[in-house]
This record gives C-alpha cells, sequence and structure tokens, in this order.
C-alpha cells in the first residue's frame, strides 16, 4: 500500500467500524469515516446531543470522537424508513439490505480527500465504492465480518440434519442478486480484512488476494472489571443470538446431562429454536430476549462463566465482553476465541459440538469457582493489552505501511 490515508466505509456507527476508524485516527491514517447517523463530539450538535443522550441513551452510540467524520444522515434515515414499509418478514432483510446498498451510493458519489490511498470498505457496502477507487487507482480492503456464505450454509444444512426439530422455518439462503454483489465485490478486493483465523480459513480457495487476520480491539471502556466475584448460586451466561449456527442445541444438551444442583444458566438475546425442541429443556434456563448494552455491562459480571458455543463466527463480540468484565469464556475455535484466549489461562476452549466436553467445563467451574475468578482476572489482563489502539496498529503492520 503506497502511502497515505485510509478510507474507512461503514452504514452505521457499530462498535467494530468505529474502533478501527479512531486507531486509525491515532496513527495519523484515517482519511475519512464515512458512515450513516453520527455526530463528532467536539461539535456544537454534538456537545448537545452528549447532554441528550442522558434522556435518550442510544444516541450515545452515534456521538463519536473520530474525526474526519462524514455522516451521512439522509441515506440511512431513508433506508430506514423504506424498511418500516415494508411487509412484516421482510422488513428486518430490508433494512440490513438498504442500510448497506444506500451507503455504498453515498460514498461513491461523494467527494473523498485527496489523501486517500485505500478504501476500507465492509461486505454488501462495498460494491460501488470499490469501482471508483478502481478507477481511480486506490487500493480496496474488503471486510468481511462473517466467515464465507457457503461456510454459513454448510454449518446450517449439517445442524439441520443433526437437530431436525429445532429450526424455526426454512434455512434461510442469500437471494442469487445478492450472491453476486458479495462475489463481485470480492473481486474487486486489492486485500481481505478479517477478525479471526475461522474466517479466513472459510476463503481457502476462494479469495485469490492477500488476507489479513487482525482481532477486534477489546472495549474496555465500555465495560469495566467487576470487584468483586459472584456470589449465589453457580450461574453460567450465554448472550447473542441462540440457534444452530451458534450451537445452542449443544449448549442445551450439556447443561441438562452436567445437572449442577442450584446452578443457572441464563440466554440473553433472541431464541431461535422451535418450541417443541425448548419443550425438552423446559424449566433449565431463563430466558430474556434483549438486553442494551449498557445493561449487558451489569449482567456479565454475575455470572461465573459466559458459554459461546458456535460453530461458524466471524468474531464474536460477547467474548471481549465478558473477558473486560473480568467473566472467564468457554468457546470453540470457530470464531474469534483463539484470537482472545490461551486455553486454561484466561478462558477455555472446546471442541465445536462436544456436549462431553461442556459439561465437564461446567461442572470443573462449578466444583472450583475460585478458579474460575482467578480466570476471569487472567481474561481482564488480556483486554487491556489489546485494546483497539493496539487493534490499529497490528492493522497497519499487516497491511505493510
Amino acid at each position: 500500500m503506497t502511502r497515505g490515508g485510509i478510507l474507512v466505509s461503514h452504514p452505521h456507527a457499530v462498535h467494530n467500524a468505529v474502533g478501527l476508524a479512531e486507531a486509525l485516527q491515532a496513527e495519523g491514517k484515517l482519511a475519512l469515516f464515512a458512515t450513516g447517523i453520527a455526530l463528532n463530539r467536539q461539535t456544537r450538535l454534538g456537545e448537545i446531543a452528549q447532554i441528550a443522550s442522558g434522556r435518550f441513551p442510544l444516541l450515545r452510540n452515534r456521538i463519536l470522537a473520530t474525526a474526519p467524520l462524514r455522516s451521512h444522515p439522509v441515506t440511512e434515515a431513508a433506508a430506514r424508513l423504506l424498511a418500516r414499509l415494508s411487509s412484516e418478514n421482510r422488513r428486518r432483510a430490508n433494512l440490513y439490505n438498504n442500510l448497506f446498498i444506500f451507503h455504498d451510493w453515498a460514498v461513491a458519489n461523494s467527494r473523498w480527500p485527496r489523501s486517500v490511498a485505500a478504501v476500507y470498505a465492509y461486505e454488501d457496502a462495498a460494491l460501488r465504492t470499490f469501482q471508483r477507487a478502481e478507477r481511480e487507482g486506490i487500493d480496496r480492503i474488503w471486510d468481511l465480518p462473517l466467515p464465507h456464505y457457503a461456510t454459513i450454509e454448510q454449518v446450517i444444512n449439517e445442524e439441520r440434519r443433526r437437530w431436525p426439530d429445532a429450526m424455526i422455518g426454512p434455512p434461510h439462503r442469500e437471494p442469487e442478486w445478492k450472491l453476486r454483489r458479495k462475489q463481485a465485490e470480492l473481486a474487486l478486493a486489492t486485500r481481505v480484512s478479517v477478525a479471526s483465523a475461522f474466517t479466513r480459513k472459510s476463503l481457502e480457495g476462494i479469495a485469490s488476494v492477500p488476507i489479513h487476520v487482525t482481532p477486534y480491539g477489546f472495549p474496555v471502556e465500555d465495560f469495566s472489571a467487576r470487584l468483586t466475584a459472584p456470589s449465589g448460586r453457580f450461574r453460567v451466561l450465554s448472550v447473542g443470538t441462540h440457534d444452530l449456527r451458534k450451537g445452542t442445541p449443544y449448549l442445551l444438551e450439556a447443561w441438562k446431562r452436567a445437572a449442577i444442583p442450584g446452578a443457572e444458566l441464563h440466554l440473553i438475546g433472541p431464541l431461535r429454536l422451535s418450541k417443541p425442541f425448548l419443550d425438552r429443556y423446559a424449566g433449565l434456563f431463563v430466558h430474556r430476549p434483549h438486553a442494551a448494552k449498557k445493561e449487558l455491562a451489569d449482567i456479565y459480571p454475575t455470572a461465573d462463566l459466559l458459554a459461546f458455543p458456535t460453530l461458524g463466527d466471524g468474531f464474536g463480540l460477547v467474548i471481549q465482553e465478558a473477558m473486560c468484565c473480568g467473566v472467564p469464556v468457554v468457546t470453540t475455535p470457530c470464531g474469534g476465541g483463539p484470537e482472545c484466549i490461551t486455553d486454561g489461562i484466561d478462558g477455555w476452549l472446546v471442541p465445536p459440538r462436544d456436549v462431553d466436553a461442556l459439561v465437564h467445563r461446567f461442572r470443573s467451574a462449578a466444583a472450583d469457582r475460585d478458579a474460575c475468578v482467578r480466570a476471569g482476572q487472567a481474561a481482564r489482563l488480556r483486554a487491556e493489552r489489546g485494546t483497539w489502539s493496539e487493534s490499529g496498529r497490528a492493522f497497519l503492520r499487516a497491511i505493510g505501511d
């Protein structure tokens, strides 16, 4: 890559895009952060928004320290409005598609700083932007936040065979036009950026350009280390969407077999498994459909252990969130676990689909809660060493600037 700045483009101010932009800014390598609705906290509007965020907490996610920042509020607002006019069963998919396609068009047709030497854009929001960058001879870095769609499809089909009564409805498959768009974006990319070795492996034989693995930075500013060890009943927490790809059937089966007296399993997030299947585990877990990030910062410290038995993730931000709070994590190599955890030191890695390994980990943790506390303390130290500043420097080293 030639010397210069990087234009980072993402349709809305998600944690990983903001973290990368701020890390590049700290290194003097951010040419521009282009996103949806966002305000710079140094501006007058940003100051007003900070005051208003006390009453409207969701505003906090849109107040950024990133500069230079270019917000596309009309584009995001239009995407959200059109999605709300869609039928209920299409609303979520249309919102995602609208956000990414509209944003890609807006960035491709906007004015870019002359200092741009590379464009960093995310899957589904890169096509037009990359086409312009190619015409102008600018490096094109494609961020793949999830494993390649063929790998995800393979995982889900395998799990449907293993748990035929668990999935709700037919398997989801991206429409052909969207798959062609993804393929075109990858064909235009000069590099690919991923957060885990698992995602890189999903691109073997598919991508012909360099693939850089740079784990996300730990959100230590948003999740504080707990001050006291958890008390009361032994508690295992699982956060995120609970479905076949996330390995939830193995978690429930392991918890049932572990049969730890008085222990609690708490699932937080959408539960997308059939009622007949869940009835087999009735009374064994507590479910909460949603919790905001601020609430999660208070929930994580109540757990002895976070379980994340995923079968196919690009990373798994909940791993880092729990570790920041001083809560150790048991997960699989099918995501960002190996990038965040040293097995047996600051957490545990178990083979995917291994119910016996999960049972052993749950029983061991319940039998020696002090060992869990020590692993959690080591996890927090690991988080403090892996901030977004370090992630940004690692990314720059990877692309050879």
